[in-house]
């Protein structure tokens, strides 16, 4: 069941922004979430592990759902992504991404420019210090909607000075085909039809800077919560889905694919993990997951998924022996 936007009114956007969408999520392959949100460097590893997770779910891009009012959208609930049917347009995937990183203690922006939209995410200040003092909280704490020129231009200072880190939404999406070809999120894709997260990154500042689509406006998901007192709207059965989830993925699995993950995340930030065993840490988790859904169980892929662990804490290992020396 999806919700309902009226596009004359741009702030209930936030309506759909509802952090309980982290429920539908695994959990994060990451040993410490809370330490990470304390800083510029830990908000971006959360920004990126997000991001990441997302990739791995296989999402499909979509078009918006058609219906004959036209002054009116459709909005997928988080359910329909992370679930079924599994897909969404920009606006719903940038709705999303700025759901899982508010419930994560992150402060996000969604952007909406004309024809797209996708979001940013600060990496000065955790969801906490939504009214700190400084310039950048300051433009945000307004009754007022972000758009302009002027702010437009704030934007675009504050993702190159990397107070805020811009991200293509689309790019955790599969798809191979977009609608304009030349566009920032249809430009880069892997063989699957993703982006890296880097990629995903680049795109976003290219957005802002997109003369081909016009800023309609930004909006800061804290300032529309707490100023702005806009209501959230519930996710349908959630806690239906949540179940299914829970029964889907079995707990060992994912307790071995989160280890993995974290190890690999972990190497690959200190140059320390070569790329075939990051493949196969892929191809493992694709198993565990191809065999949950199969078989209920998926015992194959937790083996090959436990013999890739090993392969990877064993490059741990050896770098810090290296390290030492």
């Amino acid at each position: 069941m999806e919700w309902k936007w009226s596009k004359a009114n741009e702030k209930d956007l936030a309506r759909f922004v509802n952090e309980k969408a982290i429920q539908l999520l695994d959990k994060l392959p990451i040993n410490d979430r809370l330490k990470l949100v304390q800083d510029e460097s830990g908000r971006r590893t959360l920004v990126k592990t997000i991001y990441e997770t997302l990739v791995t779910r296989g999402i499909r891009y979509d078009f918006e759902k058609y219906q004959p009012e036209a002054e009116t959208q459709l909005i997928r609930t988080p359910v329909e992504i992370l679930s079924t049917p599994g897909e969404g347009t920009c606006l719903d995937l940038a709705l999303l991404f700025c759901s899982l990183c508010f419930g994560y203690d992150l402060l996000p922006l969604l952007i909406v420019i004309e024809g797209h939209a996708f979001a940013a995410v600060s990496l000065k200040h955790k969801r906490e210090e939504w009214n700190a003092y400084g310039t950048e909280r300051a433009m945000f704490d307004t009754s007022n909607l972000f758009q302009g020129d002027t702010n437009l231009a704030e934007l675009k200072r504050l993702v190159e000075d990397e107070a805020y880190i811009a991200v293509e939404c689309t790019g955790f999406a599969h798809s191979q085909v977009l609608g304009n070809a030349q566009a920032p999120e249809a430009k880069g894709r892997t063989s699957d039809g993703t982006l890296s997260f880097g990629r995903a990154v680049k795109a976003g500042s290219e957005q802002l800077e997109n003369a081909d689509r016009k800023f309609k406006f930004a909006i800061d998901i804290a300032a529309a919560k707490y100023i702005w007192k806009i209501q959230t709207e519930e996710i349908p059965d959630l806690e239906e889905h949540v179940s299914k989830i829970s029964k889907m993925y079995g707990k060992q699995d994912l307790e071995d694919i989160n280890r993995v993950i974290a190890v690999v995340n972990e190497n690959e930030s200190d140059g320390l993990i070569d790329m075939e065993s990051y493949q196969n840490v892929k191809n493992a988790t694709d198993s565990v997951i191809k065999g949950n859904v199969n078989k209920g169980k998926g015992n194959s892929g937790t083996s090959k998924t436990r013999q890739d662990l090993g392969e990877i804490e064993r490059t741990h290992v050896v770098a810090e022996e290296h390290n030492e020396l």
